[in-house]
């Protein structure tokens, strides 16, 4: 078990704050990569040196992010669908030939638009005790933390005013899209991922629908349960398909999040994991991303339950608080994040 960092740009400044941090490692965004920014592929010699760089300051390459915007005419049914699964394919291929041992891609629609939520027509504006909008309706960074540090919220309630009090064409820009549709789009690009997954010998996987509401922005989620999730990864029986799982977003579906982690982990389905702690759920009607000590997780006993399946993925700090002096870098919430998360898993090593 170890500790990542995500980056979306190489610089020597970003990788000497991940080893700073104490991670072991980091999460690359394949849009770090001129290649993949030029073809939506990415040429495994660049990538080459990109692992040799990270490997210069002492840390290791665990994963390779592909850019949310590559997945759009998969998910959406859009003309370009084949072109995508045939970057997806061949990127899996590239970090296969680089000794990446986990590739992640988006598979939530609204993830996709190149326009974010605050930028749409008619999208509402902060609430008076809001801090900014966050990404979708519903989602308002608020500072109601511990010493009013700033926290990502999402209510219910505010969800369904945002959504009709703003046109149609923003909230759901595509349309409506029915689980139904989700799972063919889905299936059709595991049936050439996959195959290519275990050929390269690379972990393959997706982050689960953020926020986890059963509609959201026009599409019915079908990754919002862990009904969802293990479904995903039987899509296409392999070892080679699991999950980035954010233990987030698997609570605020307001299941057994201990349970599912277990039965997950049990049957080698989290390659990587966004260690997250929120407090309240999606049928609660709210909740929030809280500090790790604060939610409502004891993440000392997730930790604990990690090793106990003897995990040999990465942890990443996700989504840090705002923290006075932050402004909006996260830098020092991260880094917070990143010593809690150092101390939770020496304890658990050492025990």
């Amino acid at each position: 078990m170890k500790i990542s960092v995500s980056l979306g740009e190489l610089s020597e400044a970003r990788m000497r704050y991940a080893k700073q941090m104490g991670a072991h490692g980091v999460a690359l965004g394949a849009y770090a990569l001129d290649s993949y920014n030029r073809s939506g592929r990415v040429d495994p010699e660049e990538l080459k040196s990109a692992r040799s760089a990270v490997e210069a300051h002492g840390l290791e390459l665990f994963t390779l992010r592909l850019r949310p915007q590559a997945t759009h005419d998969i998910l959406t049914g859009g003309p370009n669908s084949q072109e995508e699964i045939d970057n997806v394919v061949s990127c899996v291929r590239a970090a296969g030939e680089v000794g990446i041992p986990f590739l992640y891609y988006n598979l939530t629609p609204w993830r996709s638009l190149p326009t974010a939520w605050g930028e749409m027509p008619g999208a509402p504006a902060p609430e008076p005790d809001s801090v900014r909008v966050g990404s979708g309706p519903g989602r308002y960074y608020r500072p109601n933390g511990r010493g009013g540090a700033v926290l990502l919220t999402h209510r219910g309630h505010l969800a369904e005013r945002d959504q009709a009090s703003t046109p149609e064409e923003s909230v759901a820009p595509y349309g409506k899209i029915s689980a139904a549709q989700m799972w063919d789009r889905i299936g059709g690009m595991y049936e050439a991922v996959i195959p290519a997954a275990e050929e390269a010998g690379v972990n393959v996987g997706c982050h689960p629908n953020d926020p986890p509401e059963r509609v959201y922005r026009g599409v019915e989620q079908n990754l919002n349960s862990v009904a969802g999730l293990n479904r995903l990864v039987d899509l296409v029986d392999s070892p080679r398909s699991g999950l980035l799982l954010c233990i987030g977003t698997l609570h605020e579906m307001g299941e057994d999040t201990m349970g599912a982690v277990d039965s997950l982990l049990s049957r080698g389905k989290i390659f990587y994991a966004h260690f997250r702690n929120p407090k309240g759920t999606v049928p609660a009607g709210d909740y929030q991303e809280d500090f790790l000590d604060e939610g409502d997780l004891d993440m000392l006993e997730v930790m604990r339950l990690f090793k106990k399946h003897g995990f040999q993925g990465a942890f990443d700090p996700d989504h840090a608080q705002g923290i006075e002096g932050d402004g909006d870098s996260g830098r020092i919430g991260f880094a917070w994040e990143l010593g809690y998360m150092r101390a939770l898993l020496k304890t658990v090593m050492d025990e």
